[in-house]
């Protein structure tokens, strides 16, 4: 399972962002100040980092700063939405900025993306009889392999309202 550290001091923003990254078959984990996120980072691995900058103790660029050696990927979450900071951000390593207010469906592509650059992108799917493996490039149906053009395949995994239906296995 796919393991994310939700770093943010607002607790409304946090559970909206663990309950709609649970819902796609995440491991969710929130930190309320960078000082717990810093902790929590050194006990655990995770394969992605949701990180606000204002943050209390240790803010999000110090603690960028610490994540980095890791590899670990990380989107800054933040109501800091100027281009200065935004370019800020990228430039420090972030691999995707986020400006809040947000989209949650956005929000969710967002990390699917990274999370796919990174080789760690949900690759298997399954919905009530059909199964969708990403990386094989399969479709079965009841157990039946469905026969689709390449062009039938793209379409069906980038649909994202397809998507939100699945659980992954």
């Amino acid at each position: 399972m796919i393991k994310v550290l939700i770093v943010e001091d607002q607790t409304s923003i946090s559970e909206l962002i663990a309950i709609n990254l649970i819902r796609m078959g995440y491991d969710c984990t929130v930190a309320h100040n960078g000082k717990i996120a810093a902790d929590l980072i050194e006990e655990n691995t995770y394969d992605l980092i949701l990180l606000d900058i204002m943050l209390p103790e240790i803010d999000g660029y110090e603690l960028i700063k610490y994540i980095e050696p890791m590899s670990t990927p990380v989107i800054f979450i933040t109501a800091k939405g100027s281009l200065k900071d935004r370019v800020k951000g990228l430039h420090m390593g972030a691999d995707d900025y986020i400006v809040k207010p947000f989209e949650t469906e956005e929000m969710i592509a967002r990390v699917e993306s990274v999370l796919r650059r990174v080789g760690k992108g949900k690759t298997l799917f399954e919905i009530d009889n059909v199964k969708i493996d990403i990386i094989q490039r399969i479709v079965k149906k009841d157990d039946q392999p469905v026969l689709l053009t390449v062009k039938e395949f793209d379409l069906l995994v980038m649909l994202p309202s397809f998507f939100r239906e699945f659980s992954i296995r």
